[in-house]
Parts: structure tokens; sequence; C-alpha cells
């Protein structure tokens, strides 16, 4: 299941600073300070067996088991052949709290005189576990330890745990932080990330282990946002299977689907591997923490209510987002093209229309599309870089006549200047003298942007190519003038 609340555009004017620097943080963890853990881990796991310290906590840990009537654990170690419950016990016990205190009190040893040769060989082995930065940080079962709670929150298992996190974090952190403000989101964040890691630490009492990644505090994001958004109707995605598409509804709606996905996980699917009881946790205790902020009034209402306002005056664009995920193109199209005419200057309306031509296979229409989104002026990072998209795919293809012009303007205008030479060197279908005059533009636009090099490059180029044309006499004077 995945249910993500799409509501907003991500642009300069929305952006949430406190969930991008959130995000570079959980990155910077990942890649500069985990990096090289699990050759660390590796190291040490080779040391465990090599020294002979496995030769005393093997027997040890199987006394543990036995001792605490851990019969499951029990049967499990004994079905691992002998030669290989070493690596098998160094592995189990990196996260095993109860019997690394077990080893320290020294009841499970036999005599004295082996706890002491037993002794300096686990400090030198303790030692290397304490260089893995994951393993100092890492959330344990049953103990209470107040750094781990928080530092947990910030470590990953893998790249597309990373990933995968960061890529909710985003969407949510976008709605909350935009309508709670940034150092309220910070703390509900922390906060969450803290009472999601109790819940762990609770449901998993008595058990061995460890858990880490966002995904806690995340869903204390999630929780909050419930919340926070109340009966306002928000636009999201949903994937059930083979089922998926947009929809609005109240965010409050969305707390018990998120809730009951991740409790009927938590008690049917308890072998997967994941967090389901800290995403509960975290769920639970960031509606609880959404509610404080709504009744003590420290939410940003205008935020959120101008989203509301903006999609009750007219539904024809939400319905065409429906067409569209359902891929219904021609219904998508007869709406969208109302809405094109009444609105004529809207990027998103003609960026739909184009991806409605493509969806189609409708080449003709798909290059008429194009050329409305090139002639129209971006306001936000991502209708940019779908412009230049754009751009590109065009390049790929080949730029057909009536687009070089389109293409050309839109590139010189947003300051992508090797794209525009590229457009412009398929221009050939254009007068001499139409593009001699594009190359005497891109060349002063060089000049502008400081690029001398350049500018003096196609000054010269025009002067070969077109040396017929009234540009050429004006590119001879600039470069005799250089």
């Amino acid at each position: 299941m995945l249910i993500l609340p799409l509501h907003k555009p991500l642009n300069l004017s929305t952006l949430p600073v406190v969930t991008v620097l959130l995000v570079l943080v959980n990155i910077y963890v990942f890649f500069a300070w985990q990096a090289g853990d699990e050759e660390k881990v590796q190291a040490t796991q080779a040391w465990y067996q090599q020294s002979g310290l496995a030769e005393y906590e093997v027997p040890a840990y199987e006394k543990h088991l036995r001792l605490g009537a851990q019969s499951e654990a029990l049967a499990e170690l004994q079905s691992v052949p002998v030669a290989q419950r070493g690596g098998y016990v160094g592995m189990a016990t990196l996260s095993d709290v109860a019997f690394q205190r077990a080893l320290e009190n020294g009841g499970l040893f036999e005599s004295e005189d082996e706890q002491a040769a037993w002794a300096p060989l686990r400090r030198a082995y303790q030692a290397q576990l304490d260089q893995v930065f994951t393993l100092r940080h890492i959330l344990r079962s049953s103990e209470w330890s107040p750094k781990r709670l928080l530092s947990a929150a910030f470590l990953h298992g893998s790249v597309m745990h990373l990933l995968g996190n960061m890529l909710f974090l985003v969407v949510l952190g976008l709605l909350l932080e935009g309508a709670l403000g940034a150092w309220r989101f910070l703390g509900l964040y922390l906060l969450g990330a803290v009472g999601s890691s109790v819940a762990s630490v609770l449901w998993r009492w008595g058990e061995v282990g460890g858990g880490l990644g966002a995904s806690g505090a995340i869903a204390a994001v999630m929780g909050a946002f419930c919340v926070v958004w109340g009966m306002r109707p928000v636009r999201f995605f949903y994937w059930f299977g083979v089922i998926f598409n947009y929809v609005r509804a109240p965010a409050i709606w969305l707390l018990p689907l998120w809730l009951g996905w991740e409790v009927f996980n938590l008690l049917t699917n308890d072998e997967a591997g994941i967090g389901f009881d800290a995403h509960a946790g975290g769920l639970i205790c960031g509606a609880l923490l959404g509610a404080v902020l709504v009744l003590t009034r420290q939410t940003r209402e205008a935020f959120m209510a101008d989203e509301v306002e903006a999609s009750a005056s007219d539904q024809r664009w939400e319905q065409a987002q429906q067409y569209m995920g359902r891929l219904e193109n021609a219904a998508a199209e007869r709406v969208l093209a109302e809405l094109a005419v009444e609105q004529p200057q809207r990027l998103d309306v003609a960026l739909a229309r184009y991806r409605v031509a493509a969806n189609a296979g409708k080449l003709d229409d798909q290059r008429v599309r194009a050329a409305d989104v090139l002639r129209l002026d971006a306001d936000d990072a991502n209708s940019l870089a779908a412009q230049r998209g754009i751009v590109q795919q065009l390049l790929h293809e080949g730029v057909v006549a009536e687009l070089a012009q389109p293409a050309f303007e839109r590139c010189l205008k947003a300051g992508w200047l090797q794209e525009a030479e590229a457009v412009w060197e398929q221009a050939t279908q254009l007068s001499g003298e139409a593009q001699a005059q594009g190359w005497l533009r891109l060349a002063l636009r060089h000049g502008e942007a400081h690029a001398h090099a350049q500018r003096r490059r196609l000054l010269e180029l025009l002067q070969q190519r077109f040396g017929s044309t009234p540009q050429a006499g004006k590119a001879r004077f600039l470069l005799e003038n250089d």
C-alpha cells in the first residue's frame, strides 16, 4: 500500500528549509559517518573467531539461552554446524544487551580462570566494535538509552532505505512545515523520533536486536499532518496492488488508513525486518503533538487555506489529473483544452496537455503542445526543469522546423546556452539570414555571460557560414573591435 499526499508544488515559495536540512543531515550521516561500517563489522567478526574469543562465548551463549528458557533461539543455534557457530554467535549478539551483561556478571563461565582468559579478549573486541559508528548509535532492544532514542533516527541500513525515507520526508515536510513553521516542525520531528523509538523499545522489550532509520520520525510527521490539516481536503496519490489513482479527501481520513496498515503488519508480518512498531508509535505520537499545536492555535492557516480556496474555485484541474492518472487521455485533453482557452498563461495546463499527447502517442499534437509549453514563462524550478526536459527530448529526437524557434528562444531566455546552440545547429530549414540572426544573438548572449571565448567562436562561425548576410558584417565589426 502506498498513500502520498501530493497537494502543493515544490518551488521556491513553498521550499521547506528545515525539511531540506534534515534530508541533507541524513544523507551526510549515511555517506560520511556510516560509510565503511559494513567492512568494519566484517573485520571484527573475523577477529572474533581468529582470536579465540568465539571459543569462550559460543558455549556461554548456549548457556545463556538455556538459562533464559529461550528454546527457539537455542534450537536455531544448535541447528548451525559447529564450525560455523562462532560466526553465528558473533553476529547474533552484536546488539544483545542481556547477553553482554550476563557475560560481565561472570555467571556464564565454568571457572574464574576461564573468565579471566576471556576478559582481555572481550575488551579488545569491544574496542573494535566501538569504532563502528552504526553500532554506537543504533537503537538496541531491551535498553533505555536517551542518546540512542534520537541518534538511531539518523541512521540507515542501505541507499534504498535512505532514498525511500527521504522521499516521504520531502513530500510530507512540504505540507507540514508550511503549516507549522520551521521551528515547530523541527521540534515535532525530533520529539516524534524519540517517541517512535520509545514505542519500539517498549514493544520489543525482552527481545534481541536493534532498529535504525528515519521512518519513525517521518511517521510522526504523517500523524501530525493528518491532525493539523484535519478536515481540509487534500489531493493524494494511492496505490493498492494494481489499482492507483489521485483523489481528494480530508487529511484526517489518512490517519486510520496509515495507522491501520502499520498495526496490521505489526501483528501479522513481524518477520519482515521492518519497524512497524516504530511506525505505529510515531503516527500516534505525531497525531498527539499535532493535536496540541492545533488546540494551542500554533498552525499557519493561510498556508493551508490558499490551496483549498484555489481548488474550490474550479474542480476541472483536479478532474483532469484524475483522468490522467487513469490514462483516460481523450477525457483529460477535453478538460485541459477548456482550461487552456480560459487561462492561456497557465504553464501547468500546457505541460499537462503535452504529457497527455505523449501518453496518447499523438506525435503531431505533442509537437504543438511542446511549442505551447516553450512559449510560456516558468516561475519555479520544477517548471523550468520540465521545459528543459522537453528541449533535451527534442534534441534527442531531432528538432523539427516548427519547434526550432520556440525551443531556441526558451533556451536563450533561460540561459541554457549549450542547448540553444545544439537546437540552432539543427535549424537548417530556416533561411540563411534567420539562421545568421540566431547565431549573432547567441554570441551576444555568451558575451553577457562573460564567456568571451565562446562569443568570439560563434562570431567567427557566423562569418564563415553566412558571410553575405548583414549579420556577418556586424560580426566582423565586433571581432575587429574586440
